[in-house]
Formats: structure tokens, sequence, C-alpha cells
């Protein structure tokens, strides 16, 4: 079972008897404003106050990343000495500076209500 499925599944169990009953539904939205975030949900424009959203969209979100073998990291130094660092052993934390939703983003929502939204994450049509 893959993570989604798993928190579809967690959802549906803190649902309680109406989510077991098929209450649950899947919608995509498409964001209109970030901060406020603001998306939009069959046609009708949704406030920031009506979203849970997925810690990984969420500014100021950190992460510890483990590289396997060497990590190659480019970037201008302040100095002009040199453009990129190898990493080949320890832990990186990554930290958004900004939200990675943009305005027109589609994104994918879990609703029971439409009123309360869980947005579960940023989604793409696949090619």
């Amino acid at each position: 079972m893959d993570g989604y499925s798993r928190i579809y599944a967690a959802m549906r169990k803190a649902g309680g008897e109406g989510a077991q009953a098929g209450r649950l539904r899947l919608r995509l939205g498409t964001v209109r404003a970030v901060s406020p975030l603001s998306v939009e949900v069959a046609g009708t424009e949704q406030e920031a106050e009506r979203f849970y959203i997925c810690h990984r969209l969420v500014r100021g979100h950190a992460e510890r990343v483990s590289p396997e073998g060497a990590l190659t990291i480019y970037a201008s130094c302040p100095m002009g000495s040199h453009t990129s660092a190898d990493i080949y052993s320890g832990d990186l934390t990554v930290t958004l500076t900004e939200s990675p939703l943009r305005v027109g983003d589609t994104v994918l929502l879990l609703t029971d209500d439409d009123q309360t939204f869980y947005l579960i994450d940023k989604v793409v049509q696949a090619t």
C-alpha cells in the first residue's frame, strides 16, 4: 500500500461510519492565491481556514536528507572561488524558503462535506 492509500485509509477510519459509507470524496482544485491560501474547488473559491495542508507544501518546512554516495550541490559562491560542492557523508537539512505551490497549480483534495478540505499534494497531468 503506497503512502497516499495509507493516508486515505487513516482518514476514512478517523471519519467514522460516514466515511465507511463512502462519503469521502477526492476533488481537484486550482490554487488562486498562495498567501493566504485560496483554492477554487468545483467552481467555488475556498479560503485558507477551510484547509488542512500537507506539511511539505508549507513555507519553512525542513527535511533532513541523507545522501547515499556523493551529492553534488551547485550554487554561486560570493568569493567566486567555486560553483559546486560534493558531500560524501552526513546529513543535509533542506528548508523551504517559500511554498512550492504557485497560482494556477492543480491540487488533490479530500473532503467529506465540501466545507473542510485536506490538501494532500500538488498534482500534474501525466504525459
